[in-house]
């Protein structure tokens, strides 16, 4: 296996996971159940996809997202948490498309997950974690355009980093560089580490993404004017 990779991954057993909850779709009358299973789509989407398994993972993405079809958030914290799911089904389906060079496919995923994350943000525009991930899907739509619409894909990098980006919020210890212009700091990131919130050092990652979007089109000359 390569790095990043499940060492005990059996596709088997997931698509087996997969099935269980196909089968228990019916019962989404049950209190929690909906949310639960979208949860299972997600897990078993991510890993499959990250082991390889591309079939598997868009297969598991869809059947989550098929769990919400029609259905808006709320202004519930509950609702947050259960639509906050959904868009990464959907920003991980899209991602999927990109590795086949599905481009039309994985531009419309891209558009449903930032849909959602904006939907979400008007309720909740404090919810830094949501943000985070809102910039994460405008930079994956900038990549999923950046060979067939140049001018297109720079304004998805640009939304994403001032998404992202937090440059009233200084802080005294920093590391990152002015050009991220973050209030992000390690004593953060390690509190994020220890919490399970991966959102935290994904920042920095989604944002060093975007500007190297942004530089490969001064690269190619492809740069707007």
């Amino acid at each position: 296996m390569t790095s990043g990779r499940h060492s005990d991954f059996e596709i088997d057993e997931y698509e087996a996971r997969l099935a269980r909850v196909r089968s228990q779709i019916k019962n989404l009358w049950w209190p929690g159940r909906r949310k639960y299973l979208l949860d299972q789509c997600y897990d078993i989407g991510y890993v499959a996809g990250h082991n390889g398994a591309s079939d598997l993972a868009k297969e598991s993405f869809r059947t989550g997202i098929s769990l919400l079809d029609g259905r808006r958030p709320s202004r519930t914290k509950a609702s947050l948490a259960t639509f906050s799911v959904l868009a990464a089904c959907h920003n991980h389906l899209g991602l999927q498309y990109l590795d086949d060079r599905m481009l039309t496919e994985a531009a419309a995923s891209f558009d449903s997950s930032i849909k959602i994350r904006e939907e979400l943000r008007r309720p909740f525009p404090k919810e830094r974690e949501n943000e985070v991930y809102l910039g994460g899907a405008l930079c994956n739509r900038g990549h999923a355009c950046v060979d067939t619409n140049p001018a297109i894909a720079r304004e998805f990098y640009e939304r994403c980093l001032s998404t992202i980006r937090q440059p009233v919020q200084p802080c005294e210890c920093s590391y990152w560089d002015e050009q991220r212009q973050t209030w992000w700091c390690e004593q953060l990131e390690f509190l994020g580490q220890a919490l399970n919130q991966h959102w935290v050092a994904l920042a920095p990652h989604f944002i060093d993404n975007a500007q190297a979007g942004l530089e490969s089109l001064k690269t190619d000359g492809r740069a707007c004017p």
